[in-house]
């Protein structure tokens, strides 16, 4: 089979479950099969798409990338990518049948109380973080620059956690206009961190919100116009692009070409594990276990700085393409296995969306698949990007409002006598 009919392939089977799946007369719903698929086409097929149809295309490093990525190892890569997604795509056909549809059942609201206290809390937090990283916070970010990376990390988690309150006051009050949500001391202390975040660099967390909340206003609202949908795609691509451009001090003009170097960039981690490593049938997912040791706090695990050692993986950019992290966690076979389930998670929680929690975590986790979950290493995708952002963090809010709601009782109204109860006779 030749590789422009590989590439073909790999490029009709995305496009045509997502079809299926997601789009029905002139319409679209943005759900995690639409931003995995999205995913799975920028960072995985862009590459196998350069090298197959456009070798002649220059980049940064790219021709250390075009000696990497051989012509032998073009086939290889291409039918691993059809059978993992291949795999998503059953798994989820399978979810579709075993979870079934979501059902309209009234959730407890988490009181404004509990809101307002996260929101300043995160709000302290981001302006002490800002002020002392200051310094490194909004100089370019350079590879190995570990106090840049602390910096911007650290501001990320307030604008996370400030990201949270604002998806469970719009999801606990869907009958606000959106003029009122976006007026709220909720949006604008969430936008301001945003706006932070793009002048330090952080582009593709903006994006992974905006996405998030296309997921809730297509799948939990109302779906958007296939053209629309299109034309706001291709218009933030331009705009973080040109974001982009300008932190590294180049010329507007070639923002669209920024937008198509960011998964060439990240495919540099690939096409090194695929020249001198391989694609290993199976593998034990210890690093991955590692990971999640860093979840645990250092007084229940004090050593745990110990298990925490890195694979000795190719990153000259710092992103790791997520191919390489499946294959060395779980192989091909594993990854396979994996992909199998993944979005049987998705439709479990969207199956009970009613719940604010659950309806929160499956719009956070759908959001981190376009970008997080296929260009970062799974310490940052799985482990903090889903399991900690989306998972811990609207766990810990919905508790805190849940036990200032068993704390403070909402007080009878002012002027109504409670009745006596009537004795039985």
């Amino acid at each position: 089979m030749s590789d422009l009919l590989l590439l073909l392939v790999a490029v009709a089977l995305p496009c045509w479950y997502v079809r299926k799946r997601c789009i029905s007369g002139g319409w679209v719903r943005i759900d995690h099969v639409a931003t995995f698929t999205f995913g799975y086409l920028f960072y995985w097929i862009t590459p196998l798409a350069v090298r197959s149809s456009a070798s002649r295309l220059k980049f940064p490093l790219s021709d250390t990338w075009l000696s990497l990525f051989r012509e032998r190892l073009v086939a290889p890569y291409a039918l691993s990518c059809l059978a993992l997604y291949a795999c998503f795509a059953l798994g989820d056909s399978v979810a579709v049948r075993l979870c079934g549809r979501r059902t309209a059942t009234a959730s407890r609201r988490v009181p404004r109380l509990a809101l307002s206290m996260v929101m300043t809390a995160a709000c302290l937090l981001l302006v002490c973080t800002a002020y002392v990283f200051r310094s490194a916070l909004f100089r370019p970010a350079q590879p190995g620059d570990l106090a840049a990376q602390a910096a911007r990390g650290a501001v990320t988690t307030c604008v996370v956690l400030l990201g949270v309150v604002c998806l469970i006051f719009t999801l606990d009050r869907p009958e606000m206009s959106w003029k009122r949500r976006l007026c709220s001391r909720y949006f604008l202390s969430f936008i301001a961190g945003c706006l932070l975040l793009l002048w330090s660099g952080s582009r593709l967390y903006v994006a992974s919100f905006l996405v998030m909340f296309a997921v809730y206003r297509s799948s939990f609202r109302r779906p958007f116009r296939l053209r629309t949908a299109i034309a706001a795609g291709l218009v933030l691509a331009v705009l973080f692009g040109a974001i982009g451009m300008w932190r590294e001090g180049s010329p507007l003009s070639g923002s669209m070409f920024n937008v198509l170097e960011e998964p060439m960039l990240n495919s540099l981690s690939l096409v090194y594990h695929l020249r001198h490593h391989g694609i290993a049938w199976i593998n034990f997912p210890g690093q991955l276990a590692r990971d999640f040791l860093n979840l645990a706090p250092s007084l229940l695990v004090p050593h745990k700085f110990l298990a925490l050692k890195k694979l000795p993986v190719y990153m000259p950019l710092g992103g790791l393409n997520s191919f390489v992290s499946f294959n060395l966690n779980f192989g091909l076979l594993g990854s396979a296995v994996f992909l199998f389930f993944w979005p049987v998670l998705f439709r479990s929680l969207l199956s009970r969306s009613y719940s604010t929690l659950a309806a929160t975590m499956y719009i956070m986790c759908s959001g981190w698949l376009a970008f997080t979950f296929f260009r970062d290493p799974f310490s940052v995708s799985l482990v903090k990007a889903i399991v900690q952002d989306s998972i811990v963090m609207p766990a810990m809010v919905v508790a805190l409002g849940w036990l200032l709601s068993e704390a403070c009782p909402p007080l009878p109204e002012l002027g109504v006598v409670p009745e006596p109860p009537v004795e039985a006779h």
